[in-house]
């Protein structure tokens, strides 16, 4: 009898101390979720696992009976087993707090990417309407379809180019004189023209057209020297012209201002050489559509008064120009936005 009470004694005892380890454990592990849910991302849950551990083996290394060792390391394997499993999962429960609160990436490359997508679909849509052969300026729906369509190329330019309130994209044209212009000696063959965009408020797809035909700049020149414009070339990424005619009548096409050439217009362009607002206005060039007029781009800032737009118009003969080396080369593009530069500008990209 005494025997079989002592044994009963010595189980009782390991159970109470597997009871204690168990409830410490579970103790200790919802201490944990707590602390880590409330603490910030760097908490340090390493101390803590060691106290879990250090309490644990207090207990299993106090004096044991004999035959108790199995029993004794069944417990040491199964706090081992639960300990590492506490420890993971607060590791995992503090990294997941540390990734949460860690600066995420700007999103605006993604929402550059959606709104352009946007836009290509209603661009799309405009095309489609154009090709019926409605007068866009006046049916209901074209215009409906046509604001969408500005409305959401402003987006796309703001999100790539900036957003700048009321002050206006420039685009510089890097420009090369051949030896067959006259002054060629006296001047050598450098020289650049600065253009302002018009407003976005009032013709954004055609600022847009433009902005990407400098983005994507190829080659380009000067190659019609007409009475009232200088003409160019335009090769780059932008091999389509205008979805549909983007006019303003706030923004005519005088002399000076920079416009689309061709019906429907683009991607060639030309400068006006004079007053061109019943040459190139509504109605002009045709008697079908008295609204239809070219797009317009913006105005010459920088060329006008320094003489390079005349030195331009110095190109030998009138009109089509079929010798090459008679033409003015637009070696390369330069996007310029409101910046601290000296003029008040800064350069955001160069075509190669």
């Amino acid at each position: 009898m005494g025997y079989d009470a002592n044994v009963k004694s010595r189980k009782s005892e390991q159970r109470q101390r597997l009871m204690m380890i168990g409830s410490l454990i579970a103790l200790s592990a919802a201490f944990l979720l707590v602390v880590s849910l409330l603490s910030p991302p760097l908490l340090p849950v390493a101390p803590a696992i060691v106290a879990i551990e250090k309490n644990a083996a207090d207990i299993m290394t106090k004096p044991l009976r004999r035959g108790d060792t199995k029993i004794a390391g069944d417990a040491v394997v199964a706090s081992s087993k639960i300990s590492n499993k506490v420890k993971s999962a607060a590791t995992g429960m503090a990294m997941a707090t540390v990734d949460d609160q860690r600066p995420q990436p700007r999103s605006s490359p993604k929402s550059e990417m959606e709104a352009a997508a946007a836009r290509a679909l209603l661009e799309a849509r405009v095309r489609e309407i154009k090709k019926t052969g409605v007068i866009m300026e006046a049916d209901e729906e074209s215009l409906k379809m046509t604001g969408k369509l500005q409305e959401a190329t402003r987006e796309v330019l703001k999100l790539r180019y900036g957003d700048f309130g009321s002050k206006n994209y420039r685009v510089e044209l890097i420009l090369e004189f051949q030896p067959s212009i006259p002054d060629f000696t006296e001047k050598g063959k450098d020289g650049s023209i600065i253009i302002e965009m018009a407003p976005i408020s009032l013709v954004p797809c055609s600022v847009y057209n433009f902005m990407e035909i400098a983005r994507t700049w190829k080659s380009g020149a000067f190659h019609r020297n007409a009475g009232h414009v200088l003409q160019a070339l335009a090769k780059s990424n932008v091999t389509e012209s205008m979805p549909f005619q983007e006019y303003d009548e706030e923004y005519p096409h005088k002399k000076g201002t920079v416009g689309y050439a061709g019906r429907p217009s683009g991607p060639e362009f030309y400068v006006s050489i004079e007053d061109n607002s019943d040459n190139h206005g509504p109605g002009s060039q045709q008697e079908r559509n008295p609204y239809e007029a070219d797009c317009i781009i913006g105005t010459v800032v920088k060329g006008m008064e320094d003489g390079t737009v005349a030195r331009v118009h110095k190109m030998p003969g009138r009109e089509f120009l079929s010798n090459k080396d008679d033409w003015v080369l637009i070696r390369a593009m330069r996007i310029l936005v409101p910046g601290d530069g000296p003029d008040g500008y800064v350069e955001f990209s160069k075509s190669p």
